[in-house]
């Protein structure tokens, strides 16, 4: 709840000659001329005290309306008060218990059976009440990705894409490399009442990083991390065999089959001289 109008009313009320009581009534809030009102009350009557301020009618309940007589040394003591259009009991002094009255037209405060002890300074406060509701959807946890897959042993050029969505403010995006600040390029729309933001970040990865992406929004932040590494065990890379041509394969399979066939020619000749 915030207070959008607040008007006070001072008022004097002190016991002049003959048990009458005069009265002074400013507004610092307004340009209001002073007046000075007397009102001639007896001892056990009872007292009236205007409050200026006007309210139209029926919007009692927008209102918090309370008078209090300023006591310099101590707290002001609460003679009445009107909350949502009911008095509250519970913040009146006990002195004005059964005493006080006030008249929701025209926010009159009256005192029944004055005394002595009853002269002071007395506020008449108007506090103009408007409800806002305020909601608010988190952010979810942000997602960290990457354009590569696993390990590797060479330097890389690294993209990394940060994503959150479903906020219903305006969100603002930071990130760190190794602990070292970083600066996100941050697109950002609204659907319905709900945020989404992308940032996107290129670096050249030469060692493990560690990346952390936060998005905050209002008096809240959520962050996520994420690690990359390089390969532990980076060897010089091994050829593989060579394969020979197929023309050179199939030359050497005629030579093969060719000689094959002179050396069981031989065996034959010899075999049937004997």
């Amino acid at each position: 709840t915030f207070h959008k109008d607040l008007k006070t009313w001072p008022f004097q009320m002190a016991w002049g000659p003959n048990g009458g009581m005069v009265d002074e009534l400013r507004s610092s809030f307004t340009t209001l001329p002073v007046q000075e009102l007397t009102v001639v009350v007896q001892a056990g009557d009872e007292a009236r005290l205007p409050c200026r301020y006007q309210i139209a009618s029926g919007t009692l309940k927008s209102y918090y309306i309370y008078w209090q007589k300023v006591n310099l040394d101590k707290q002001d003591l609460v003679v009445i008060s009107y909350k949502y259009g009911e008095e509250v009991e519970l913040e009146k002094d006990k002195t004005y218990k059964n005493r006080s009255k006030l008249e929701e037209q025209n926010l009159i405060l009256s005192i029944a059976s004055v005394t002595v002890n009853d002269s002071g300074l007395y506020q008449c406060i108007a506090i103009l009440e408007s409800p806002y509701h305020l909601c608010c959807f988190p952010f979810s946890t942000p997602i960290i990705l990457n354009n590569l897959s696993g390990e590797h042993c060479d330097s890389k050029i690294l993209t990394l894409m940060c994503l959150s969505h479903g906020g219903s403010s305006e969100p603002k995006m930071y990130g760190s490399i190794n602990e070292n600040p970083v600066n996100w390029t941050v697109t950002s729309n609204e659907i319905f009442g709900h945020f989404n933001i992308a940032g996107t970040l290129q670096l050249n990865m030469t060692e493990n990083i560690l990346i952390q992406c936060s998005v905050h929004y209002l008096d809240f932040q959520v962050s996520s991390n994420y690690s990359l590494n390089m390969a532990k065990n980076c060897s010089e890379p091994t050829m593989p065999p060579l394969i020979p041509p197929f023309g050179i394969i199939i030359s050497s399979g005629v030579i093969l089959i060719f000689f094959l066939a002179m050396v069981m020619l031989v065996i034959l000749q010899c075999y049937c001289k004997y």
